[in-house]
């Protein structure tokens, strides 16, 4: 298992991917303080909320893009087949390569908070209740990559299926806030349904819009009941999400 995790560690450092996403956070923070500059008022906060939520997104897209295309690439050179002939079960493989992708997703966030320390922060206690949920979010979207590479059958896909995946659970809560006020058609009975359906996706997909909210970062956490969303999403999804893949996994023949 620990040599698994190694790999992929050496794998991300042969494929730039520190220097890749480092670079890309660095140049994303420069176009926020450039875009921040010219807001007639409070540029600091709006210099702040650029430069998070891009460094979220491009951590985000790195880390599905890396998961998904590796995975892919242990099946196309049998790798995985190598993997299986030694003494460990598809159980601990999945397990191990987890934890390898959250161990790289980790190391990913701290460059990340220094950036954000570095450009200047409002609110310590928002800031870490930030870098703490941006650290669970990219290990709950580690779970969904690495389900979708190892039940799909191609790289592209697996990574269009998971930014689908993203972009739905990060827009859940305006879908569900649009349903709720009943302004989508103007028949009551088509309004009840769109809002009775999403409630039902709301539930069976993870809620990403409980996490890394910019607004922590500049007024603070208002209610401990904002962390306790998160942490549940994260504690409820990544181990579903795991053992759907093992699973899956397990059922296939090699």
């Amino acid at each position: 298992m620990w040599t698994n995790i190694k790999y992929i560690l050496l794998t991300a450092l042969r494929d730039w991917l520190f220097a890749a996403l480092f670079v890309g956070v660095v140049f994303s923070t420069l176009v926020s303080g450039v875009m921040g500059g010219t807001a007639l008022l409070e540029p600091e906060q709006m210099t702040l909320t650029f430069s998070a939520s891009s460094a979220r997104v491009i951590l985000v897209i790195g880390m599905i893009v890396f998961v998904c295309f590796h995975l892919r690439q242990a099946f196309d050179t049998k790798e995985i087949d190598v993997l299986l002939s030694r003494p460990i079960s598809r159980s601990n493989l999945v397990l191990s390569y987890w934890l390898g992708f959250a161990f790289v997703g980790a190391l990913l966030v701290i460059p990340t908070a220094v950036i954000l320390l570095w450009s200047g922060i409002i609110s310590e206690y928002g800031f870490i209740a930030w870098i703490v949920s941006l650290l669970l979010e990219i290990w709950l979207v580690i779970s969904i990559a690495m389900f979708a590479a190892l039940t799909l059958k191609s790289a592209v896909s697996s990574v269009l299926a998971s930014l689908g995946m993203y972009v739905l659970s990060r827009m859940m809560g305006f879908f569900a806030a649009t349903a709720e006020n009943g302004v989508l058609f103007h028949n009551q009975i088509l309004n009840e349904s769109i809002r009775w359906v999403l409630d039902i996706i709301s539930i069976i997909v993870p809620r990403l819009d409980f996490f890394a909210k910019s607004q922590w970062l500049i007024y603070g956490v208002k209610s401990y009941s904002d962390i306790y969303l998160y942490v549940a999403q994260a504690g409820i999804f990544v181990p579903l999400l795991l053992t759907a893949a093992i699973i899956d996994f397990r059922r296939k023949q090699f």
